[in-house]
């Protein structure tokens, strides 16, 4: 497959926009805890795990270094996200202008998670 300007530079700004979710998680890490299910413990940890976590897939896309399992790894983050945070706010949700939010959040979260399995896809590595 070719490698399209236009391919790298949405891959970039794709990048970027993980990295604003990233700095938001660390930055506002316990508002951010309020949204962690309750299963998990050391709300407030998690919140800055999955932030790193968003930097370091940004940075890998940018660099495109470790690109594919950054991919696969941030896909693994969002898919998590719409299972334990969006899929129980559109089920608990109290009225339907709430439901709503949690449905679009669930579907940006779950088409995010598709991008990064595409840039994991067409990364240099062709092995994990």
């Amino acid at each position: 497959m070719k490698n399209l300007v236009s391919t790298k530079l949405a891959i970039i700004i794709f990048a970027v926009i993980m990295a604003f979710f990233g700095a938001n998680n660390i930055l506002h890490a316990k508002s951010m805890a309020a949204n962690v299910p309750s299963f998990l413990p050391l709300a407030k940890v998690m919140a800055y795990i999955s932030g790193i976590g968003f930097l370091l897939a940004a940075v890998a896309f940018i660099i495109d270094r470790y690109a594919k399992i950054a991919g696969y790894l941030l896909a693994l983050l969002l898919l998590l996200i719409v299972f334990s945070v969006d899929l129980p706010g559109v089920v608990r949700a109290p009225d339907e202008a709430i439901k709503m939010l949690f449905v679009t959040a669930m579907l940006k979260d779950a088409a995010l998670a598709m991008a990064a399995v595409l840039i994991a896809d067409i990364s240099r590595e062709r092995t994990i």
